[in-house]
């Protein structure tokens, strides 16, 4: 399989370095605090929509909100802030910095190009999958919008791919979606893996234990075959089992040296690289919620599924 261009893992730019994390330093003050996610505990969808309408999500609340109001409102905001922050981030980015972020992201590629593919195995409405994605990747949203729009089925999804590098992933799994997505995460993985810089690699490498040692639990819990994805990074978990309890502690080693990284003053990826990741959880968190609310459940199950 032919992977992208090969870079090399020492070429870091200290110049663009310096400039892009600390302009990073102003959006890491707007992340939200630990204390407004316990007042999300006590509100509704509505009440928490009305909350981040008063916070950096406020553009996207405002704009939405024409057309679509409780969780989906939510749902849809945080898809479009999260696209928009990391828009600007490569654009501000300098040199190095760029094009390591840049590696990073192409895991919205693979993720928008599941969520075409999924919503229509589904026949979801274009409207819908449209507000799912984040181009946040090398796929520009007019491109994706144009996949979605012209394409009728799965098939025809994967032709709009042709000319690039996920097409042979996309055309030899085609009847089986499941093991389609899973190749896909391989594919990224393995294109990070050899293109990434050494402080973006050891993330990645830990990323990928994480995913590991969840599937394994999982398919040890129900008795299945799961793919492993190769380069990951072994490291000791006290669980042997697959719960709320062990996905959550999985998750905080990621967030736990993603908060980490993000404090450091370095001439490197990882204080952008741990901004962005703290900034997906906020994202996860604020869903976790949301969902958690609209279905009723009660506020220490909701708290327990939380990476604050």
């Amino acid at each position: 399989m032919k992977l992208l261009r090969k870079s090399s893992k020492n070429n870091t730019d200290t110049a663009g370095y310096i400039y892009t994390n600390t302009r990073v330093k102003a959006l890491k003050a707007k992340l939200l605090k630990k204390d407004e996610f316990q007042k999300f505990l006590k509100m509704s969808a509505a009440e928490i929509a009305r909350y981040l309408q008063e916070t950096e999500y406020k553009k996207e609340i405002n704009e939405l909100s024409v057309r679509f109001g409780g969780t989906n409102l939510i749902e849809y905001a945080l898809n479009k802030n999260m696209e928009n922050v990391l828009s600007r981030i490569l654009g501000f980015a300098l040199r190095g910095a760029k094009s390591q972020i840049r590696l990073y992201l192409k895991r919205y590629d693979a993720a928008n190009v599941k969520t075409i593919l999924r919503g229509k195995f589904s026949k979801a409405s274009d409207s819908r999958v449209k507000n799912e994605l984040i181009a946040a990747g090398e796929f520009s949203q007019q491109f994706l919008e144009n996949v979605i729009k012209k394409s009728n089925t799965t098939a025809d999804v994967i032709e709009y791919f042709r000319h690039t590098n996920y097409y042979p992933v996309l055309k030899k799994y085609i009847t089986d979606l499941t093991k389609l997505e899973d190749e896909l995460d391989k594919f990224y993985y393995e294109d990070v893996l050899i293109n990434a810089e050494k402080e973006l690699e050891d993330y990645i490498r830990t990323e990928i234990f994480v995913k590991n040692t969840l599937n394994r639990l999982r398919a040890k819990k129900s008795n299945i075959k799961v793919e492993i994805i190769p380069g990951e990074r072994k490291m000791k978990v006290p669980y042997s089992e697959d719960s709320v309890e062990t996905r959550v502690y999985m998750k905080k080693l990621l967030i736990e040296k993603a908060i980490r990284m993000v404090h450091e003053v370095k001439r490197n990826i990882r204080p952008v690289l741990g901004y962005i990741i703290t900034k997906e959880n906020e994202v996860s968190n604020i869903r976790i919620l949301t969902r958690g609310r609209h279905s009723g459940l009660k506020e220490d199950t909701i708290q327990k599924q939380l990476v604050i």
